[in-house]
């Protein structure tokens, strides 16, 4: 007989001595003991269980994508102030509000009242003092002093109102930070007698040296922690070197014929912006700094430097109208600094005429679109 080659296959069988026996669930054990049965169980119910959560997990992974597919792009609130930049930098037009006046919002009230009655968007404040007192909550250095200490609900109450606020911080002419970091500016070489912008007796000051790294990076750090407090502009003064008095010379390094002070303040002007974090740094500087400068101060001129603001200092004239003055230096300078690669704008800071009561509205209306008006 020919061999059946489509016989059916044989399948698994089991005898009398087997332990297991073929099912569709795999080989069972043929007596199967309660203690198996309640494992089989709880293998069948883990499994449920994890079927279960493999469900979940995929459901809520899907809705994510979804959702995160279909979010609308963020926009910005209405409700919340946009950071001013050198870029959005529009026109500027800041009073000072002194210190005294902080202590008390009733107070400050008043002044952000007055401030908008007569055409201003900004105020300045001081938060380093010409005598180096940090007026915010810092422990960069200790000291006592009385002063109203701008917080977050002075600069909330500010900006409630709808002001810029402008940071002011005197750089290198300091009288409180030298002893505390150690960088004083000498009248030797040696470093052995500290140097003093006047006699004793006539009240004379240490201050900050510009070339010492522990002076430019304690103001780059005051500029980083007020830009971080909330300012929205930085505005520099005394960004210059002490000038020598009778017999009594500044001394920087150990040769200064060789000192190139122009570079040394463009440096620390650079270093500045990048601890502003992206918020406009204004250079407060004398008439003469944005003309023809000054060899002892500045090493020439500080017209074009990193910072994006120019602000010159203009004193009323003596036989000339104080806001044609403004304006034609307004629109001299700004034309100037057309051609500059980092000041892209000049903001003059005026002096106030507190006896001249149309004051703010002839500068108002004069064509200096933007102007810092300081005591």
């Amino acid at each position: 007989m020919a061999k059946n080659e489509n016989a059916p296959r044989r399948l698994k069988g089991y005898y009398s001595f087997s332990k297991k026996y073929p099912s569709r669930r795999g080989d069972r054990p043929i007596h199967e003991t309660p203690k198996t049965k309640k494992r089989e169980r709880a293998k069948k119910i883990l499994a449920g269980v994890l079927l279960v959560c493999l469900f979940v997990f995929a459901f809520i992974f899907a809705r994510f994508c979804y959702n995160l597919s279909t979010r609308p792009l963020p926009q910005q609130s209405e409700d919340t102030a946009p950071i001013i930049t050198a870029d959005n930098l529009g026109t500027i037009r800041a009073t000072y509000i002194e210190n005294s006046v902080l202590g008390e919002i009733k107070d400050l009230s008043k002044s952000l009242d007055e401030a908008k009655r007569n055409g201003f968007n900004a105020v300045v404040l001081d938060f380093k003092t010409q005598e180096g007192v940090l007026t915010y909550e810092t422990d960069l250095i200790s000291y006592s002093t009385e002063i109203n200490i701008i917080d977050n609900v002075v600069i909330d109450k500010i900006k409630s109102e709808g002001f810029i606020i402008i940071g002011r911080i005197f750089c290198f002419e300091d009288t409180i930070a030298p002893q505390r970091i150690n960088a004083y500016v000498y009248e030797n070489a040696e470093k052995t007698k500290i140097w003093f912008d006047d006699a004793a007796i006539n009240g004379g000051r240490v201050w900050l040296d510009p070339t010492n790294l522990r002076a430019t990076s304690y103001i780059c750090t005051v500029i980083n922690q007020v830009s971080d407090l909330g300012a929205d502009c930085i505005y520099l003064e005394s960004v210059e070197f002490p000038v020598a008095r009778k017999n009594a010379k500044p001394v920087f390094t150990s040769d200064d014929t060789t000192l190139n002070r122009n570079v040394v303040l463009m440096k620390f002007l650079e270093d500045a912006v990048r601890a502003a974090n992206k918020h406009p740094v204004i250079l407060g500087m004398p008439l003469l700094c944005a003309t023809d400068g000054d060899t002892e101060k500045w090493g020439g001129s500080l017209f074009d430097t990193a910072a994006q603001v120019c602000s010159p200092v203009l004193t009323p004239p003596e036989n000339s109208s104080y806001i044609e003055f403004i304006e034609n230096n307004y629109i001299v300078m700004n034309e100037k600094a057309k051609n500059n690669f980092s000041t892209i704008k000049i903001i003059p800071t005026v002096q106030n005429q507190p006896e001249n009561a149309d004051f703010y509205e002839k500068i108002s209306e004069s064509k200096a679109e933007s102007y810092i008006i300081l005591p």
